[in-house]
């Protein structure tokens, strides 16, 4: 008894069945074989083409691509002033470590026993005081 060979063609694409007829008729071993699949693919390519050409023409879609654009050159600059900002602080740490790693030891004492950092205090949180119950004179 010969073996089947299974169809490469799913039952359902996208919640659409594909008929038994498709999948292993003629036109399934086409679709399914290196030259359907080109096939498919420059299908899908062109459609994709002629839907941006038609976005690109029309009010809305120019409208889309200034107020995209827009958006991408704002990114594009605040990611920039970040690096820089970032590049800039980790510049100074890089330059006080390595002068710090330079200073000889008498140095480093002088500095270690002079005022360190410390974190600030924190702020004192008011109380709250209970009000005293008002005492009644002895009868």
């Amino acid at each position: 008894m010969a073996k089947k060979t299974k169809s490469l063609l799913p039952k359902r694409i996208g919640k659409v069945k594909v008929g038994r007829s498709l999948r292993k008729g003629a036109l399934g071993d086409l679709l399914a074989s290196k030259a359907g699949q080109a096939l498919i693919a420059e299908a899908v390519l062109a459609a994709g083409a002629l839907a941006g050409a038609r976005l690109r023409n029309s009010r809305k879609g120019k409208a889309v691509v200034a107020s995209a654009r827009a958006k991408g050159v704002k990114a594009g600059h605040d990611a920039s002033a970040a690096a820089a900002t970032f590049s800039y602080a980790l510049g100074e740490a890089v330059r006080s470590f390595a002068s710090a790693l330079h200073r000889p030891p008498a140095e480093r004492a002088a500095v270690a026993d002079g005022p360190a950092w410390a974190p600030p205090a924190p702020a004192p949180t008011p109380r709250r005081t209970r009000a005293k119950r008002p005492i009644s004179p002895p009868a």
